[in-house]
């Protein structure tokens, strides 16, 4: 009976031990490009200290000393991925929307050389000029089919990574943020950013032959009666969310 008992005893010990060996550490990297506004910085350091509350260990690339060697190396493990910056108009695939614009270029082709997601980060993108839609400098109204094609470009190269779900947004993140640091799922959490908004103009699955295919698409508009605005955006699976 004391040899059963040892054995069960050192079953779950082992059992307990393996599942703690194999919790993964969760980090979020935090990068304020070049010439980003002033007060990206402090809603980055808030976004910061609540990572930091919930257990996270936090990397913060801030311009000038936001280079794409360094951040890449702490990309690879992170759990968030937020970027606040321009928008680059022709960084992505084929001259479209996407990458980075931190000490130096960031292009869609740049980011699935040099990195390899492990562990199915949510990308945030805040401020950054089509990532959520709408552009610096556009027309009235872009229209949906261009507001769908500029997010989906910009989200494209890390869904090909391995990222689990792209957030964008013209606005603050902090209860968007606290809700998912709960569980909330992403498609959720998108409809709380997006609740003072007129419309939510896109909420279906992608149709595509590439990463995106069988993910779904929210965007948020506001019209003032003749400028339409794109500013909130998501992609990834209706029920993906924090582990």
């Amino acid at each position: 009976m004391k040899t059963c008992c040892l054995s069960v005893a050192l079953l779950l010990c082992s059992f307990f031990y393996s599942e703690k060996a194999a919790a993964i550490p969760k980090s979020a990297v935090l990068i304020v490009g070049n010439d980003a506004q002033n007060h990206a910085v402090g809603h980055l350091n808030s976004l910061a200290d609540i990572f930091r509350q919930n257990g996270i260990t936090v990397y913060k690339f801030y311009y000038p000393n936001a280079r794409w060697a360094d951040i890449k190396a702490k990309a690879v493990n992170c759990s968030f991925f937020i970027y606040t910056g321009h928008g680059v108009a022709n960084g992505g695939f084929d001259g479209e929307f996407g990458g980075l614009y931190v000490n130096e270029f960031v292009t869609a082709q740049n980011i699935i050389e040099d990195v390899q997601f492990k562990n199915k980060p949510l990308i945030i993108y805040l401020n950054a000029c089509g990532s959520h839609g709408t552009s610096a400098g556009d027309p009235d109204n872009i229209g949906i089919v261009e507001a769908h094609k500029r997010i989906t470009d910009t989200a494209l190269p890390f869904f090909m990574i391995g990222a689990g779900g792209y957030f964008a947004t013209s606005g603050s993140i902090t209860e968007f943020l606290q809700a998912f640091l709960k569980g909330v799922t992403l498609s959720e959490c998108f409809k709380l950013q997006a609740e003072d908004w007129q419309k939510i103009v896109k909420h279906k699955p992608i149709v595509s032959s590439n990463a995106l295919n069988q993910l779904y698409i929210g965007i948020s508009s506001y019209t003032n009666g003749k400028e339409v605005y794109y500013g909130n955006a998501y992609v990834g699976p209706l029920n993906y969310c924090i582990k």
